[in-house]
């Protein structure tokens, strides 16, 4: 399938010492407050060689969903409990997605 406007995130979260699996609940009620904004398809990754790694991708239908979806009130009062749980900054990386295998919708 030829990905169009289809806009991807990518990205690696490192928590703070044993909250991994709170940072990922913390994603995850994210995720299911912006729930029909958009997002095609999302997976959150461990590391095998660190724990408290994650790795995080995101499809989009375009960028404009998913500018919309995660400035709502309800997907930023999720995601201001992620600060807290990482021990450094985020990194993250955005991209057109120019072809996609699999069911998208």
């Amino acid at each position: 399938m030829s990905g169009g406007n289809m806009f991807s995130v990518y990205g690696r979260m490192t928590a703070l010492p044993g909250r991994r699996d709170d940072l990922v609940a913390a994603l995850l009620d994210g995720f299911r407050a912006g729930d029909g904004g958009g997002l095609l398809a999302y997976s959150i990754n461990t590391a095998f060689d660190d724990p408290d790694t994650i790795w995080l991708t995101q499809l989009w239908i375009d960028k404009e969903a998913h500018d919309a979806t995660t400035r709502s009130e309800p997907v930023a009062a999720a995601s201001r409990r992620v600060p807290s749980l990482l021990a450094r900054q985020p990194e993250g990386f955005y991209g057109h997605a120019i072809h996609v295998h699999g069911q998208t919708t």
